[in-house]
């Protein structure tokens, strides 16, 4: 039976989660619950969205600046009194205490904390409607729509979920005609998207205390039933999030219908746009002088080729995501809970790590195919991939020539050491040789000798970085 001690540094270890791990791992046992009962939901930088929407009077700037202060003084003092009650419930904490009380007694500050904060926002908030003028006040309905989609949109843990498409539009710099044509349907997304925001806001807060008693009692199928039931309104946020993105993207006229899609689809889902070598490279080669018009005419096919199959793959992956990633974190605890009875488990790849893995040998066919184009002499002019040959003077390592010690000959590059197809030079250990000298002549898969390991495993991760 763990002990009522084991038991509290258990729960500080969720609650440390909640501050500082990925948002993916927060929502794993509910714990971004409890990240935001330590963050304050207005800040001073707050206050330009109160003056644009409400559009306040140069009166009223500084009572709603001061009432910004007065409820971050007042938040500030909230949280330290739950950490201190929460340190004396820790000190007090028996050897006879059972788990479940110890439990409760550790995390019942922050559930008391949790309604005076909701207090001192509501309080804030009518302190600042206290302020407004008849006019104001028929914008406050809109205002809050905002406020809920600046404070809301980033608790999103799925892709595509807190993509503000709201925001990119207005930055993309069109018309006013175009602007001033799309503003009703922005009006809608804004109301659509309020909705399931709310009703994600609203199932999270219902459930914080069924999250709690999981917690308390350990009991994990309760708790990851809780949080399929909060997966599920985060499902319905990106759901609405992928059609507007269709639906702006319709109405907008071609010459930026097109850019909005792909900026929206490489926000929503960067692990599926992440960028390739293959554009750097054609340009690398197109700008090698004297390409023959049958070298031109070819790269042009591979280029497209790639493109045809790069959009259709990258398509595959968004869809992936969107089909797997909501089981994602419960998977993820499964295999925590199992590893601790002790079982056995190998993380097999993911769909999408078969996918992504798809796109990379995409890649490198297509790098193949393209130096194939180029004659040797040309593959000498690319940028870092002078490819050495035998008893050329500017091989390293090459028998009895100066090599990366400068001497008579050029040094080649790190490109062209990495391209050679030259063995590594290795020295065997005899009574002749000191320890330094024999790490220094360590294998390097890449096909460079005397480099150390630590610099080749850096380089592969450069080179896996540039491919991805």
């Amino acid at each position: 039976m763990r002990s009522p001690r084991s038991t509290f540094a258990l729960v500080l270890a969720l609650l440390a989660a909640s501050f500082f791990a990925s948002n993916e791992a927060r929502a794993q046992f509910g714990a971004a619950g409890f990240a935001d009962a330590f963050r304050p939901e207005f800040l001073d930088r707050d206050m330009p969205l109160f003056v644009e929407q409400l559009q306040l009077e140069d009166w009223q700037r500084p009572i709603v600046e001061v009432l910004l202060q007065d409820y971050a003084t007042a938040f500030e003092i909230g949280v330290e009194q739950v950490k201190e009650r929460m340190k004396a419930e820790a000190i007090n904490i028996g050897g006879t205490t059972r788990n479940e009380d110890a439990m409760k007694s550790i995390l019942e500050p922050i559930t008391a904390w949790d309604a005076e904060r909701r207090v001192l926002r509501e309080t804030f908030l009518i302190n600042v409607k206290a302020q407004l003028s008849s006019d104001q006040i028929n914008r406050w309905p809109r205002f809050e729509r905002s406020l809920r989609r600046e404070k809301e949109l980033p608790k999103g843990e799925l892709s595509g979920e807190s993509i503000d498409l709201y925001t990119m539009i207005r930055t993309m710099r069109m018309p006013y005609e175009i602007e001033e044509s799309i503003d009703p349907l922005l009006v809608q997304y804004e109301l659509e998207l309020d909705t399931v925001l709310a009703a994600r806001k609203e199932r999270i807060d219902s459930l914080q205390d069924v999250m709690t008693d999981a917690m308390t009692a350990m009991d994990f199928d309760q708790g990851l039933d809780a949080s399929d039931k909060i997966m599920e309104r985060r499902v319905a946020v990106r759901r609405v999030q992928d059609a507007w993105v269709d639906r702006l993207a319709s109405e907008l006229p071609a010459e930026y219908s097109a850019a909005f899609r792909r900026d929206a689809l490489e926000r929503a889902y960067p692990k599926a746009f992440r960028p390739t070598a293959i554009p750097r490279l054609l340009e690398s080669v197109r700008s090698i002088p004297d390409l023959s018009n049958d070298q031109l005419a070819a790269f042009d096919r591979i280029e497209a080729q790639f493109d045809a199959d790069l959009t259709a793959l990258q398509a595959r992956i968004v869809e992936t995501i969107r089909e797997t990633e909501p089981g994602d974190a419960r998977r993820k605890i499964e295999r925590l809970l199992a590893r601790r009875n002790g079982q056995q488990v190998d993380r097999e790849p993911s769909e999408v790590d078969k996918l992504l893995a798809k796109k990379n040998d995409l890649v490198d066919k297509t790098r193949r195919e393209i130096l194939a184009v180029l004659t040797p002499e040309q593959t000498d002019l690319l940028p870092g991939q002078r490819t050495p040959r035998l008893n050329d003077p500017s091989r390293v390592g090459a028998p009895g020539l100066p090599g990366a010690q400068g001497g008579g000959g050029k040094p080649a590059g790190p490109g062209s050491r990495r391209l050679t197809k030259d063995p590594p030079a290795i020295t065997p250990r005899t009574p002749g040789n000191g320890q330094d000298e024999i790490r220094g002549k360590t294998l390097d898969r890449t096909g460079n000798s005397g480099g150390s390991s630590k610099g080749g495993r850096g380089g592969g991760r450069g080179s896996q970085a540039a491919d991805d």
